[in-house]
């Protein structure tokens, strides 16, 4: 029977599914980011953390963390994580269009196009409201989103994934009338005799559209780079950084020196994972 996205069955293997995936690169990433910025977050609010492999990066260099998903099950890795490796973080089971959290937070992220999720632009905007008011005066959120340009580029068709307890078929379906990528599992777990079913779809949005929804909402500075670059994004690149500033005194970017030398070192860095 097909499910929502992020069931029991999935978490339990997806940290193996997604080995490959870079978390330390986008820590530096980020990282990179705040320090053209000159930012210097203590208190950081992770949205659709997931089973928490970069809120435990940022604990570990002395940040105060907490993370925020909509799946339970998930949640339920991370916590069990956290307690194995004695991390202290506080993990919120939420919707992102409808969280509400008491704290305020100098830094909210999301990442590896969470916010794609959202299908609809008016509930992209409710994510927005809700983040913009859980910061600081002076916060800023950070974000990335795939675009239209790469969900239409991705190849549909099925591959098989083997891990130690499981197999998973992973089917890619392209909706091109609505812009959508989609993703039907197929996971057959080795201690049970039946398989689970799960469907993920994500949409896109066009650049101004998203600055667009940020503005309405309150944000009052926001730049946009090609993903792991210090380039300016536009709809022709595959995946964009967003940062968004309540306040745009906060956007105190570093000298035209410092960009370039960034630009540099993150232009080699994103040929290199190109090849």
């Amino acid at each position: 029977m097909e499910q929502k996205a992020y069931t029991d069955s999935f978490a339990s293997i997806y940290d193996d599914v997604m080995g490959a995936v870079p978390y330390q690169l986008w820590f530096n990433y980020l990282h990179e980011l705040m320090d053209y910025y000159q930012l210097k977050p203590v208190k950081i609010l992770e949205l659709a953390c997931g089973t928490g492999n970069m809120s435990f990066l940022f604990q570990k260099k002395g940040y105060q963390i907490e993370g925020i998903d909509g799946s339970e099950e998930m949640l339920k890795i991370a916590r069990k994580k956290a307690k194995t490796s004695g991390i202290k973080i506080k993990f919120h089971f939420s919707d992102l269009r409808r969280f509400e959290l008491a704290a305020q937070y100098d830094f909210i992220f999301s990442l590896f196009d969470s916010l794609n999720y959202i299908l609809q632009l008016d509930e992209l905007k409710q994510v927005f409201k809700n983040v913009y008011n859980v910061l600081v005066p002076d916060g800023f959120f950070i974000f990335d989103m795939n675009t239209v340009k790469r969900l239409m580029s991705i190849t549909p068709g099925t591959s098989m994934l083997n891990g130690e307890n499981y197999t998973c078929f992973w089917e890619d379906i392209i909706n091109k009338e609505e812009e959508r990528w989609q993703v039907r599992l197929k996971i057959y777990l080795d201690n049970e005799n039946d398989y689970y079913e799960e469907f993920h779809e994500e949409t896109a949005y066009p650049r101004k559209d998203i600055i667009n929804a940020l503005r309405q909402v309150g944000f009052q500075h926001i730049d946009c780079f090609n993903a792991y670059t210090f380039e300016q994004g536009s709809d022709h690149d595959n995946r964009l950084y967003y940062i968004a500033f309540k306040k745009a005194t906060s956007a105190r970017k570093k000298g035209r020196v410092v960009k370039t030398l960034k630009k540099i070192k993150w232009r080699f860095l994103h040929l290199f994972m190109s090849c």
